[in-house]
């Protein structure tokens, strides 16, 4: 690792594990300056298949913030719980052996798992992928026509110019 200040190699004098990977403190060679580094475990590079959008990085921290916002208020989703549900999905989709995985497997994962761990919080999940007729709605919208005009005709309006 190169110092920050001069640019010269420096080497590790204490590391520590901490939650999100590794804490170590460096002393630079040359200035013998001292400074900090943390090291976190980085995804192999699955990637997610959005569905208005092109593919993103898997976020396992988004993942986490939705489940959270899910079950906010729920006793039986603690944080552990939570983090272990988020790391056990991730860990699915990465032994899957794909390398970009559609947004919609993800929703399955969730729903299957957080229904275990607490209906009511997989019960608001569900909510934001449920159509009118209470069916889960996991396929992309329908393309808008071409024009950006809608098939409906509109009433007192003829389609005929002449």
């Amino acid at each position: 690792m190169q110092c920050p200040y001069c640019e010269g190699d420096s080497s590790v004098t204490e590391t520590r594990v901490t939650d999100g990977g590794l804490r170590r403190r460096r002393v630079c060679s040359q200035c013998r300056r001292r400074f900090t580094t943390y090291e976190k475990v980085g995804s192999p590079g699955l990637k997610v298949d959005k569905r208005s959008r092109p593919s993103e990085p898997f976020d396992g921290d988004k993942l986490l913030r939705c489940l959270r916002r899910v079950s906010r208020g729920r006793p039986e989703a603690t944080t552990d719980a939570l983090r272990r549900l988020a790391r056990d999905i991730e860990a699915t989709l990465l032994d899957a052996g794909q390398r970009v995985v559609r947004w919609r497997e993800i929703v399955v994962e969730v729903l299957r798992r957080l229904e275990a761990v607490d209906a009511v919080a997989a019960a608001r999940f569900r909510a934001n992928y449920v159509d009118e007729q209470g069916a889960l709605r996991l396929e992309p919208e329908p393309e808008p026509a071409p024009g950006g005009r809608t098939q409906l005709p509109l009433p007192g309006v003829a389609d005929d110019p002449s």
